[in-house]
């Protein structure tokens, strides 16, 4: 069963989609929602709309429409997608054909923001849910060693651009009791701790959890030392109010430390 106010955001979607247009064939549900972790609040509504032929102007246009309907009905919606060939789905990006991205609330027609590489593709063929439209068979391929590539190509690049962010900030003793910087702070908790994990997740085990997943995971795996950050980072994503540090500086401090570990553990 659906969280109520996915359902309900999907189904306005389909709802304006079908009204305003033809072309598209099937909308399926990827990301937290397929893998039963959907946290209202914090978790993205990812789609993928399978269209039956490349989108003219006008259907654009009418896709457009459709989105900002539903933002009008329902503005607190976090709706996040793509609208792609069937051919196409299973590729990476510089393979595809032209398609149309929904993200940040705006229709993007260079594909921009989209969600598209190998997580998304195993999600989709493994778990994803339609919702709209006839089915679909998906005959591509899951490629385990392009997706844990993938997954140590991240690790290397984008999470270890925040390792390094982070760690300069352990210098900052002058602002790291602010309260502005602690919402940052638990921001990066939750993001960092529990994406780091994620990859962590699927470099050890050859398959793909969710977020809160991967912190069961960790704190089952990982020394006892980490549990308390781990257990904040599943807190922060679930709206909880519960903290384990009354200092900053020990919980920045902790944070860079696992991330650090992480990421040489994957490494290794």
């Amino acid at each position: 069963m659906l969280p109520e106010i996915v359902e309900k955001t999907m189904n306005r979607l389909c709802e304006a989609l079908e009204a305003r247009t033809s072309s598209v064939e099937s909308v399926y549900l990827y990301g937290s929602v397929a893998l039963n972790d959907y946290i209202e609040g914090t978790s993205d509504i990812d789609f993928v709309a399978i269209v039956r032929k490349p989108l003219t102007q006008l259907e654009i246009q009418s896709i457009m429409a459709a989105h900002e309907e539903v933002e009008r009905e329902l503005p607190n919606a976090d709706i996040m997608g793509a609208y792609i060939l069937l051919e196409d789905v299973g590729k990476k990006p510089n393979e595809m054909n032209t398609f149309v991205a929904y993200f940040n609330k705006r229709l993007h027609t260079d594909g921009s923001g989209a969600d598209i590489n190998p997580i998304t593709w195993w999600i989709l063929k493994k778990h994803g849910i339609r919702i709209y439209g006839s089915a679909v068979a998906f005959h591509y391929e899951i490629d385990l060693a392009s997706l844990l590539a993938y997954v140590k190509g991240n690790l290397n690049s984008y999470w270890v651009n925040w390792i390094d962010r982070l760690e300069k900030q352990l210098s900052f003793d002058n602002v790291l009791e602010d309260v502005t910087y602690i919402e940052q702070l638990d921001k990066a908790i939750e993001w960092c701790t529990l994406g780091m994990l994620r990859q962590w997740y699927t470099l050890k085990e050859r398959d793909i959890t969710s977020k809160i997943g991967a912190g069961n995971y960790g704190i089952q795996q990982l020394p006892e030392k980490w549990h308390g950050l781990i257990q904040e980072a599943i807190a922060i994503k679930r709206l909880e109010p519960s903290r384990y540090y009354l200092s900053q500086k020990e919980r920045l401090t902790d944070l860079v430390a696992l991330l650090q570990y992480i990421h040489l553990d994957a490494n290794r």
